[in-house]
């Protein structure tokens, strides 16, 4: 396949993994808005789509071997990593983010009442994430960990097929979406308007970092591993 102005981004980013760095880089979210084309995405957020082709082959170019293949992983591994990697650092990195809020807000928050939203907002965020987290480890993960191996799992009675807790999760992770775009507006996309202290600006950056890493995390559940699951389940019916 080659990139061009029509191929939807969540191809881009399942067959290319390299390149999501560079939608990255151009604020183009591949994961929730996955089933725009680049043509779309560039003119939603203004961007020059020559110029978003240029970097995206450039890109390429410098590379020497492309990344792992998660359309051919094994589904057992995929869930693994998911949880081992993503999940892991989205649990740490809340730890670090409300420590830093309560440090500015501490400090700022007298001055800057903004610093309270973005509490507001993350608080939801985080809440979300945990629970989040929890169904995906102790029910979905679990049925698609059986599936890869060969056995279908009996689901819980309340979901009637898999397809239930996928649109689920996926809805969820659009919600994720929403407020991460919440988020954005409210800290200028993580860059401060007025000088601030080393507190305030560990913040943002630990808020960027968690941003970057659920757009990777979602990209790979809505886009990879979900699409393999259902037509795995699809085939055995």
């Amino acid at each position: 396949m080659v990139i061009t102005a029509e191929v939807p981004l969540h191809d881009i980013a399942a067959q290319f993994p390299d390149a999501v760095p560079v939608l990255e880089r151009f604020g183009i979210d591949y994961c929730c808005g996955g089933r725009n084309t680049l043509a779309e995405a560039c003119t939603n957020r203004k961007l020059n789509l020559a110029s978003v082709l240029e970097a995206l082959e450039r890109h390429q170019q410098e590379l020497s071997a492309p990344d792992r293949q998660w359309e051919q992983a094994l589904l057992t591994e995929m869930v693994e990593y998911i949880v081992q990697k993503h999940h892991a650092f989205t649990r740490e990195q809340i730890k670090l983010i409300d420590d830093l809020l309560a440090k500015v807000e501490r400090r700022h928050g007298t001055d800057h009442p903004e610093i309270f939203q973005v509490s507001k907002t993350f608080a939801v965020l985080s809440s979300e994430l945990t629970h989040h987290f929890y169904c995906e480890e102790n029910v979905l993960f679990p049925y698609i960990a059986q599936l890869g191996t060969g056995r279908q799992g009996d689901l819980p009675p309340v979901f009637g097929s898999v397809q239930q807790p996928v649109n689920r999760t996926m809805m969820e992770h659009d919600q994720t979406g929403n407020e991460l775009r919440v988020l954005r507006e409210l800290t200028n996309n993580y860059v401060p308007k007025i000088v601030v202290c080393s507190t305030w600006r560990a913040l943002y950056r630990a808020l960027e970092d968690l941003d970057r890493d659920l757009h990777q995390h979602i990209h790979l559940e809505n886009n990879i591993l979900f699409p393999r699951v259902l037509e795995l389940t699809r085939k055995a019916a």
